[in-house]
């Protein structure tokens, strides 16, 4: 595998990616990624979730992936196929919260409330952080946390990925002080699911996205897991052509030194959870910019070099490369 300093995501998301909108239409366009340079691919989440149409963040099932996109077989040509040409395959994993579908959320049910009941021991009955969405799951549960490790052993061991994201992992709190602050539990949870996840591969990536204090990421670091870096409103202020502290691009370089050198955080310029560079140049851009595609791919151009020519590991949001403006 790619050693994690050298590392291009390719932030994919299997029923947007291509027309036919499956692991198929995928596979079919992973030599135009190679030929990009990109040695991974971050699938979004393929755990079954509530429905077809998703983006996967309402898991209901962990050991089952999402027939949306594709057979178990297929999941595994592609992952196979990613392989043959060196490229990593990284799934997004959600364990935040489940849906009201979940099994263990059904099992202690308040149906006058339409929510988990008080006594269910996986859930709490509400969440306890201000950025909980569908049910909050109760990480002090032993079996939770079994549970949660026996998942993400079983996705290395029967389709052979190569890491994971963890969708929300400041989450894995049962406070909300936990959540503004540094919590000693949470990083004794999430260095225990590493600790699985290790011991069934070595070299398997850990991504987080945590959001968290500088001392609690470092924690994290020094353990071989990679934060998320946003750098997505510095990328967007150069890409409209204006100047100022917002398009200061020195948070691209930021956090680097001798403990851990380049391979610490995961920086990107978009993300799904982010306004794409192209879409604000149309809408906000210096008059130079907005209106004119030819200087509007100048400046995109300019910040791919800006921004991957720095150390450390890269993602890439899909499409934009192409300047995608939608």
């Amino acid at each position: 595998l790619t050693e994690p300093e050298k590392l291009v995501i390719y932030e994919l998301h299997l029923r947007d990616f291509t027309a036919t909108g499956d692991i198929h239409g995928a596979m079919d366009k992973l030599e135009y990624l190679k030929a990009m340079g990109v040695n991974a691919i971050e699938l979004m989440p393929t755990q079954e979730f509530d429905g077809n149409e998703s983006w996967g963040y309402n898991p209901t099932h962990y050991f089952a992936v999402d027939k949306a996109y594709g057979t178990r077989e297929q999941y595994k040509t592609f992952i196979n196929e990613c392989h043959k040409r060196g490229i990593a395959v990284i799934i997004d994993v959600v364990y935040n919260h489940s849906t009201g579908a979940s099994p263990l959320a059904q099992l202690y049910w308040n149906s006058s409330k339409n929510q988990t009941a008080a006594n269910n021991p996986y859930f709490f009955e509400t969440g306890r952080h201000d950025f909980n969405v569908f049910h909050d799951i109760n990480h002090g549960n032993k079996f939770m946390q079994d549970l949660i490790k026996r998942s993400l052993v079983y996705l290395i061991e029967e389709y052979n990925v190569d890491g994971f994201r963890f969708d929300l992992s400041k989450g894995f709190s049962d406070s909300q002080s936990g959540w503004n602050g540094v919590d000693q539990t949470r990083i004794a949870l999430i260095k225990d699911y590493a600790e699985a996840i290790k011991d069934a591969d070595p070299d398997s990536y850990i991504i987080l996205e945590h959001w968290g204090q500088y001392s609690e990421e470092s924690e994290y670091i020094r353990n071989d897991m990679h934060p998320w870096k946003k750098m997505n409103e510095a990328f967007c202020e150069t890409a409209m052509g204006w100047s100022g502290s917002k398009g200061n691009l020195s948070g691209n370089y930021a956090w680097l030194d001798a403990t851990w050198g380049a391979s610490g955080w995961v920086t990107f310029m978009e993300s799904h959870d982010e306004e794409r560079m192209a879409y604000k140049q149309e809408k906000y851009a210096h008059s130079s910019i907005k209106g004119n595609l030819a200087n509007s791919m100048k400046n995109l151009g300019l910040n791919a070099v800006c921004f991957l020519g720095t150390p450390g590991p890269k993602m890439i949001w899909q499409m934009g490369e192409l300047g995608y403006n939608y």
